[in-house]
């Protein structure tokens, strides 16, 4: 076998390698397989904050209704600040990191109005 005939065998081999290395990045970033780890941290830390305003809105709606409150009453721009003082006095009861606080009140207070 002389060397233009193994050249000739290993042409496809090596042209689906060089296509493979340039295309599997590409398709691994775009399909979700492959994460930086700035995207992890930024999903896990989406997660907590969507957690903990979880629990933060249906505490909201078990004061509410353990105070004969309804939760339409804090709807809207105006009741705003009722809101926010529903928010703070349930926030008193979680405990939450203080890096997310502002995050998870904030949510919570969205998700109530």
């Amino acid at each position: 076998m002389t060397f233009d005939q193994i050249l000739e065998r290993t042409k496809p081999y090596a042209i689906g390698l060089v296509v493979g290395l340039f295309a599997a990045p590409i398709i691994g970033f775009n399909a979700g397989w492959i994460t930086t780890t700035t995207a992890s941290t930024q999903a896990v830390e989406e997660a907590r904050v969507a957690a903990l305003a979880g629990i933060c809105s249906s505490a909201a709606g078990r004061m509410a209704s353990a105070s004969s409150t309804d939760l339409a009453t804090l709807k809207g721009y105006d009741n705003r600040a009722k809101r926010d003082e529903l928010v703070a006095t349930i926030m008193t009861d979680i405990q939450v990191p203080a890096d997310i606080l502002g995050r998870v009140s904030t949510s919570c207070s969205r998700s109530l109005s």
